[in-house]
């Protein structure tokens, strides 16, 4: 797997004499590429810089969290080298950062995860959409335990929650009394934490000890995502400011590669 990767790398870039091999020297000091944003996205850049550096003399990439709306504006203000979205753009961000490229890596599904003693395995999106506008605020109202509903929600930055919100809640607003966490990560610990909660992750979060529910019959897994069954989902993107060039663009491109799709199944996402 390293020689295919090394190869695949080779092919794409030699950039200032630093050669892109897996075991040769660079005639360059270490170049770093920062990258940060969605939470979502984080995991699997995760892995993607590990097998990246692996295989490659010259470069290494530190990677941080804080939302897709921080990878978005840092991309844009070069204050990172590459910023990490799971959303696409949005028109006003197109005019404010007309510069800005954006470069599909994957696509996810987000999956709506309750806890223990829900009592639900299936919701309908109406049936969502209701406990997070407060409309239902007792499991039995949708078909579960008699408790109350304690309702998780991601910040406004986030990638996640915008998708959620554009297909889930079809204009209606949140549920004042919903409680904000700052990543999938703090949302699957929330969810799990809280017998009779409800919250969203994307799919590679999903494990053993996650309780996910069919939307509208349909489970989230990445065949229904892949097939466009699964109702809620979207694209996961890289944002730089032009196009990727250098050091940025040879790393995107592997990540494009067969070798860095075949890491998207293995992480959990949809590979393209």
């Amino acid at each position: 797997m390293s020689i295919i990767l090394a190869i695949a790398i080779t092919a794409v870039v030699c950039i200032g004499g630093m050669s892109v091999l897996g075991g040769g020297s660079s005639e360059a000091s270490e170049t770093e590429l920062s990258v940060t944003g969605s939470t979502t996205v984080q995991p699997l850049m995760s892995l993607f810089k590990e097998n990246f550096e692996n295989v490659t003399v010259g470069v290494s990439i530190s990677i941080t969290g804080g939302g897709s709306g921080q990878g978005i504006s840092s991309a844009a203000q070069g204050t990172a080298d590459i910023g990490m979205a799971s959303r696409a753009l949005k028109s006003s961000e197109k005019t404010q950062y007309p510069d800005l490229v954006e470069t599909r890596i994957a696509n996810d599904g987000v999956a709506v995860i309750v806890g223990s003693n829900a009592g639900v395995t299936a919701l309908t999106m109406e049936q969502i959409r209701g406990v997070y506008n407060g409309t239902y605020t007792n499991w039995n109202q949708v078909g579960g335990n008699d408790a109350t509903i304690v309702v998780y929600n991601r910040e406004a930055s986030s990638g996640t929650r915008d998708c959620f919100e554009s297909v889930v809640m079809s204009g209606s607003n949140f549920v004042l009394t919903a409680n904000e966490v700052a990543s999938n990560g703090a949302m699957k610990t929330s969810v799990a934490n809280n017998q009779n909660s409800i919250g969203y992750v994307g799919l590679g979060y999903l494990d053993a000890t996650t309780n996910e529910v069919t939307v509208d019959g349909v489970a989230p897994t990445v065949q229904n995502v892949t097939d466009e069954v699964y109702p809620i989902a979207r694209g996961l993107f890289l944002l730089t400011d032009g196009a990727p060039t250098g050091w940025a663009g040879a790393f995107i491109n592997w990540i494009l590669s067969p070798s860095g799709q075949e890491m998207v199944a293995e992480k959990g996402f949809v590979p393209l």
